[in-house]
């Protein structure tokens, strides 16, 4: 194998990891997966509501349309074909200041509120290609492979700080004593730190997303409520790649039981379920998935002005992603 047959390979490479294992344009989904919790049941009186939340996302795997770890192949004219093997990591912090806005304004029997959220990421990213050659390789020919690999894993791995896409809402919230409906409308402008010839963005890319939203929860007098926030995305076409996103649903959902006034213990999780491929030069019709699932524990001031929860979900189910564990800690103040 000549070294430009190692270069040739990790061209191929580069193109295969670039669009053969992930779908929504890398991956990327406009949502604070799994933020929601205990405040799903809680009316929201007339007043303005800042949240400070912190989350810590880890993964370890990556998952490819069947669920397991990405392979794929490359042919280098004089040597034949290789297989490839596509491993890696995503670590992410995220600070995300909040403010919500209900107004005493009553339209069609609910109360009108806004919400805005500024989400604020240091994000990285190891991408690690790995290939397997006939035992009766020369040695020099298995280094220069495995360099030309190596290189080739490097320009797809990187590391990133900067401001995610907002997302802003208005919604109609229709509370009762034991349930609560809340009906609105939410968006990302495409705000977020963003170049399309980085690795790693903290940004989803030059488009918009436009997503219907609903909230659905019911407490009982014997402590146990549940609750229900889902959105679903429309995104328009990136200026920057050509590439639209497809549809996709984003559901959170908790279960809590109230052990004290102040205290509550419960399960929390999320569904993300791409229905539409990509569309755009370079797309494959790859969806997303990942489910997750945990504990979460919640205590709430005795003057309900101000609460405080920490949860961990661990994904499964996951497709055209990668697999790891997202951690929330939340602070929710009334302050007025």
């Amino acid at each position: 194998m000549t070294m430009l047959h190692c270069r040739a390979l990790a061209a191929a490479a580069l193109c295969l990891t670039a669009g053969a294992t992930w779908a929504t344009e890398n991956s990327q989904v406009r949502g604070l997966l799994g933020a929601p919790s205990y405040e799903l049941a809680t009316p929201q009186f007339p007043g303005v509501y800042g949240q400070i939340w912190a989350q810590h996302y880890e993964a370890t795997k990556l998952r490819d349309a069947n669920g397991n770890t990405p392979t794929t192949s490359t042919t280098i004219p004089g040597v034949g074909t290789l297989p490839l093997t596509v491993q890696g990591s995503v670590r992410a912090d995220v600070l995300v200041p909040r403010v919500t806005f209900v107004t005493d304004q009553i339209v069609w029997d609910g109360r009108l509120g806004f919400s805005a959220a500024l989400p604020m990421v240091h994000q990285t990213t190891h991408v690690n290609l790995s290939t397997t050659l006939p035992a009766a390789t020369p040695q020099q020919v298995v280094a220069a492979v495995n360099g030309a690999l190596a290189t080739a894993s490097a320009q797809r791995s990187g590391s990133h700080s900067g401001l995610a896409d907002p997302e802003l809402a208005a919604y109609i919230d229709w509370a009762q004593d034991e349930s609560r409906i809340v009906a609105g409308v939410a968006m990302n402008p495409p705000l977020g730190d963003y170049d399309k010839n980085r690795v790693v963005n903290t940004g989803a890319g030059k488009y918009w997303t436009f997503k219907p939203l609903l909230v659905a929860t019911r407490a009982w007098e014997n402590g146990f409520s549940v609750g229900l926030r889902a959105t679903y995305s429309f995104n328009t076409r990136n200026d920057d790649t050509g590439v639209k996103s497809g549809q996709y649903l984003h559901a959170d959902w908790s279960g809590m039981y109230r052990v004290t006034d102040q205290w509550q213990l419960g399960l929390q999780g999320y569904v993300v379920k791409q229905f539409t491929a990509d569309t755009g030069a370079g797309t494959l019709p790859n969806k997303v998935q990942a489910l997750s699932a945990g504990p979460v524990i919640a205590y709430v001031a005795e003057s309900g002005n101000w609460g405080v929860d920490l949860k961990t979900m661990q994904e499964f189910a996951v497709r055209n992603r990668p697999q790891g564990t997202v951690t929330w800690l939340r602070l929710n103040v009334r302050l007025d």
